[in-house]
């Protein structure tokens, strides 16, 4: 592990809760959810049922089309043309509560490591660079946005890969090759996002990457 990594609240989920997730679930409606149940337990309820994420700004989309990403990892995985979904809610959330107006550079993470008694629990990260200077708090670069739900069918899972001085890790990273028709539109709030946030300098992290292509994330000494 290493200091920055971050790991979800715990939160041991009740029998009214789960009963709760699944009618919402079942009747396609997120107004079912109790206001004071964060919605990110409920992204991370629909994982386990085999269901994927994508997150995203724009609400209203009926079909996801295939797309290369602009990517910067060191992994071809990451570059490949395709429609990209998460099996874990709290990185989806990154991506549909991140503000495409304000934020020029996302930075972030998650990822399992292997040890011996199996794989850790997600660890994660997240960072923005702002568009202009002047930003209070890194959480003002959150917006409302929007997580979609995706049937796994036609989906791959990014194969465990080895990071240098780290260990063995898994990314809940997946692609399908076709495009994908959601079944459900979540709308999410940034107090949906329970994890800290930094803000980086995305002139200096890109030289640093450049230089050290897997010294994640960079981070100002």
């Amino acid at each position: 592990m290493r200091p920055w990594m971050l790991e979800a609240p715990e939160h041991d989920l009740t029998a009214a809760e789960l009963a709760v997730f699944a009618a919402a679930w079942g009747a396609r409606d997120v107004s079912l959810l109790p206001p004071q149940l964060p919605r990110w337990l409920f992204l991370q309820w629909l994982t386990g049922q085999g269901y994927l994420l994508h997150g995203s700004q724009q609400g209203g989309v009926t079909r996801f089309e295939p797309r290369t990403p602009p990517d910067r990892s060191p992994d071809e995985f990451s570059k490949r043309s395709g429609v990209f979904a998460a099996s874990d809610g709290l990185w989806a959330l990154m991506y549909a509560l991140r503000d495409r107006t304000r934020v020029q550079r996302i930075l972030n993470m998650a990822l399992r490591l292997a040890g011996d008694t199996g794989w850790s629990s997600t660890q994660y990260f997240l960072s923005f660079a702002p568009r202009e200077n002047g930003v209070v708090g890194p959480r003002e670069l959150l917006a409302p946005g929007f997580v979609y739900v995706l049937p796994r069918v036609g989906f791959e899972q990014m194969p465990p890969y080895f990071w240098p001085d780290l260990a063995e890790v898994l990314e809940p990273h997946w692609v399908s090759p076709s495009a994908v028709k959601p079944l459900l539109c979540i709308p999410v709030r940034p107090a949906d996002f329970p994890l800290p946030v930094r803000t980086h300098d995305a002139a200096r992290v890109d030289a640093q990457a450049a230089a050290d292509p897997w010294g994640f994330p960079w981070l100002e000494r």
